[in-house]
């Protein structure tokens, strides 16, 4: 049975609520949502339509390409409101979180984010461009030539984007979540262990960054991921193949609440995310293959990971919001996952 517009609406603002600043209200009778007091979005009771709030001039584009039509309540037109009356998993989850961006940027009560304090200013064009020539001339000669670049245009900035994403993702995802801001923390190498992978290229042509729960690390306990390819950004979540005690851990949490966890991997992958592939041939003892615990006691870990391409703010500081955003949707997934310790 097709999701309702009402379903749908409440199982995309649930997840929002994780931010302290984004609360329930009404407005008009009409339940709706709000950033630091200012309305966003809502839900047209009647019709099922998504309600959000955006500058006239989005609003007019969205009417003019038949994405939405004017919110005109008694006959009287809103307009920077526009209604969505067909639910749309992926066009919803994407206008409220331009509506959300729209309410934290609106007026002179506008809470700041911590990249109005100074930090993270973007990542600079020149380092997204060796990348892709990394990509093409894999050698030490091509990233010694363009060392200085490296370090200006991508480690710098990244080092300060950790800092600020990782903000926005504790007070979204999990309060106990770990960003460290270095190479070893936060920030995996860019060169390759040549001595224990000789087959490998010497160099990764993208930026690999991790946030964790726990005191291991990000090879060990559950994360949030992110890499930034030549012309992708890849986010998402997950933990890699257990062993020992805490592979027993994972297998008690499955017989314990596997539902919860299929329903939370089905919604990501419902937005575009994938699976990783299976560590195992066959389900383990123990687990009903006929079961939602058996798509994941195939494997002793695994990733949900959402593709993207590269958006225009990756340059600027809306770089770190537009990651929360995208991060935000995996949080069911990733605090499932920090439980079953």
């Amino acid at each position: 049975m097709p999701m309702s517009g009402a379903e749908l609406f409440w199982e995309l603002v649930e997840p929002m609520y994780a931010d302290p600043a984004v609360q329930r209200s009404t407005m008009m009778g009409l339940p709706c949502v709000r950033l630091d007091g200012r309305f966003f979005a809502s839900l047209d009771r009647r019709s099922g339509a998504l309600l959000v709030k955006l500058p006239a001039e989005r609003v007019g584009q969205l009417i003019a390409t038949g994405d939405g039509e004017p919110f005109a309540p008694a006959g009287r037109t809103f307009r920077e409101w526009v209604a969505l009356p067909r639910p749309d998993r992926r066009r919803w989850r994407r206008l409220l979180a331009e509506a959300r961006d729209h309410a934290a940027g609106g007026g002179p009560t506008a809470r700041p984010a911590p990249d109005d304090a100074g930090g993270f200013g973007g990542f600079g064009a020149g380092g997204l461009a060796f990348l892709t020539a990394l990509e093409r001339d894999n050698t030490k000669r091509c990233f010694d030539t363009h060392h200085d670049v490296y370090r200006r245009e991508l480690l710098e900035p990244a080092k300060a984007f950790v800092t600020d994403l990782g903000e926005r993702l504790r007070r979204r995802v999990s309060g106990g979540l770990r960003a460290e801001p270095r190479v070893g923390g936060s920030l995996f190498r860019i060169a390759n262990h040549l001595r224990f992978a000789p087959d490998k290229p010497p160099y990764k042509p993208h930026l690999d960054l991790a946030f964790w729960d726990g005191p291991n690390g990000p090879r060990v306990d559950p994360a949030l991921i992110l890499r930034i390819a030549p012309a992708e950004i890849h986010l998402g979540c997950g933990v890699m193949p257990r062993s020992g005690a805490a592979l027993d851990a994972y297998r008690k949490a499955l017989h314990d609440n596997a539902p919860d966890l299929d329903r939370h991997v089905t919604a990501v992958l419902a937005d575009g995310a994938e699976l990783s592939e299976p560590t195992r041939r066959r389900v383990p003892a123990g687990f009903d293959p006929d079961t939602p615990a058996a798509r994941f006691a195939v494997r002793d870990g695994f990733h949900v990971v959402r593709r993207l391409a590269h958006p225009a703010a990756i340059t600027t500081p809306a770089f770190a919001g537009w990651c929360a955003d995208r991060l935000a949707p995996f949080a069911p997934v990733h605090r499932w996952l920090a439980g079953a310790r």
